[in-house]
């Protein structure tokens, strides 16, 4: 039987941070972050399919906690207002986080592959909220914009949170990106 390695995609997490912060993305190898771990790369391929994933890793325990969020919420709120508050739920982990997060927007940015990859967690997280609408109720065409809308502003409230020198914590910018687009509903209906 395989013995896991304790805290091994945290360590590898960690390592690759370290690395693409002072060697860049693009220069950095999987023997060289699990070198940086103290871990085999063995047991990095256990864990990760290639060096992109442990930027996206953690893509997935969000969405888990953003549709337990919108499982939780009560009736009678607007599904975007769900989808918003469910967001907030993950802004410690981004507010705490925050020059691990802001390294991995920039790396985003400047790497085709990882754009690809980001646009790939972003359809995944709109299909999440999209069937955890659909479970509060919400009609299935309904559920699939209010999703997509989401996915959205999730995308720029980051975008904005990043770009934020001030350092506003993460839940404002959801906040600010749902009352912005809201805002333009009503000038385009007005």
């Amino acid at each position: 039987m395989v013995k896991r390695a304790e805290n091994a995609r945290e360590r590898f997490e960690a390592a690759a941070y370290s690395l693409f912060r002072q060697q860049g993305y693009a220069a950095t190898t999987v023997p060289e972050i699990a070198a940086e771990a103290g871990l085999t790369e063995r047991t990095f391929y256990r864990y990760f399919t290639d060096k992109r994933e442990v930027m996206f890793w953690r893509a997935g325990d969000h969405q888990v906690t953003i549709a337990n969020e919108i499982a939780r919420a009560r009736a009678g709120v607007h599904p975007l207002t769900m989808v918003a508050r469910a967001f907030e739920s993950v802004a410690p982990f981004i507010d705490g986080h925050r020059a691990i997060v802001k390294l991995r927007q920039r790396l985003i940015f400047t790497h085709g592959d990882l754009q690809e990859r980001e646009l790939m967690k972003l359809h995944k997280l709109a299909s999440a909220i999209d069937l955890a609408l659909q479970q509060q109720g919400i009609r299935p065409s309904f559920s699939r914009a209010v999703a997509e809308i989401g996915a959205a502003i999730w995308k720029v409230a980051l975008e904005n949170w990043h770009a934020d020198e001030t350092e506003k914590p993460f839940s404002s910018h959801v906040q600010a990106a749902l009352t912005e687009f809201q805002a333009g509903l009503h000038q385009v209906a007005g």
